[in-house]
């Protein structure tokens, strides 16, 4: 058995649901225990979970809608050293559950994080999805799980904001005590996870391993999208990476003091050039938003050119990531 605690969270998911309790099936007899929380769901969820779930360490619980603060409350319940999230649609193999979890014991790891391959709702194969993991394996050319040093991680961060370096928790795994410590934010919409990672950058180990194990599926939301809307969430992530940064180096003499080389110097460009970006970003929009073509406005052309200055800028630090990432 593996020391690892997973986290169901359901909401209205009864149609997908014993599509999800079929594939759990298969490496349910590895794990410690199972906690699942139901935020009040009313197609019969919770009933099928009584009825269909079983573990010798169970416990179904309820929570008030809300993405994140149900997480939370799960996680708050688990007492394994690792937590899986087993979000419903989503499936991992038993083969990638002991993968992630031997990665993270060999390389003393608190977050280990692998790609899903993406389904749409109906089985079909998704070719074309880029998440940030695909940007860090092929700029790093990664072959065998590694951690990543926190620079390159920040530096990964800052490139695809305002998408999360940790893809989909369905294919990661995390130490329960750092989870609990620090919980996921609730005030990002749907990418609290990603706001975690640039939150608690200075806290936990990162590794990512190159292999594939887990499914991603596209299926309907039991919410409304307007009901995890943040405005501005870009800037509010870039705000949040440098707020981090800054509390840091105010609180850590020897991260001051290895601020002070080169690959640090190079850092701060980067982090300008989010910034810089995400402005010019934000205006393109704005002044392309309005009856006439913007194609026949100057000053969208030139805005257009400031905002393609900036990502030019921020994709040259790609030699930079290579020179501080390290196994």
């Amino acid at each position: 058995m593996l020391p690892i605690g997973v986290l169901i969270p359901t909401l209205d998911s009864a149609a997908a649901l014993p599509g999800h309790l079929e594939s759990m099936s298969e490496w349910l007899d590895l794990v410690e225990e199972v906690v699942v929380v139901d935020s009040f769901s009313q197609d019969g969820t919770l009933e099928l979970m009584q009825s269909r779930l079983r573990h010798p360490r169970l416990k179904i619980l309820s929570h008030p809608r809300g993405l994140y603060q149900s997480w939370n409350h799960g996680i708050r319940n688990l007492t394994a050293r690792y937590c899986y999230i087993s979000t419903v649609g989503d499936s991992i193999t038993r083969a990638g559950l002991e993968h992630l979890h031997n990665a993270a014991r060999k390389l003393d790891s608190d977050v280990v994080v692998s790609k899903p391959q993406f389904i749409t709702n109906g089985g079909a194969p998704m070719m074309d999805v880029k998440w940030p993991i695909h940007d860090m394996l092929s700029t790093l050319q990664i072959t065998e799980p590694v951690r990543l040093e926190t620079w390159a991680v920040l530096m990964f961060a800052l490139r695809n904001i305002p998408s999360a370096v940790l893809g989909s928790s369905a294919s990661n795994l995390y130490g329960t005590n750092l989870l609990q410590r620090f919980p996921f934010p609730t005030d990002f919409g749907t990418v609290g996870d990603g706001a975690w990672s640039i939150s608690t950058l200075f806290e936990y180990k990162f590794v990512l391993t190159p292999e594939t194990f887990s499914t991603f599926r596209h299926h309907p939301k039991a919410y409304r999208p307007d009901e995890y809307a943040v405005a501005d969430i870009s800037r509010k992530l870039f705000q949040l990476a440098c707020e981090t940064l800054r509390n840091r180096l105010a609180s850590d003499p020897v991260m001051r003091a290895d601020a002070r080389c080169g690959d640090y110097r190079r850092l701060i460009k980067l982090i300008q050039s989010t910034g810089e970006y995400i402005k010019w970003q934000q205006e393109l929009v704005a002044v392309r938003d309005c009856k006439l073509p913007w194609i026949f406005k100057p000053r969208a052309w030139w805005v257009r050119a400031q905002r393609n200055r900036q990502r030019r800028l921020m994709s040259e630090q790609q030699l930079v990531i290579k020179s501080v990432w390290a196994a």
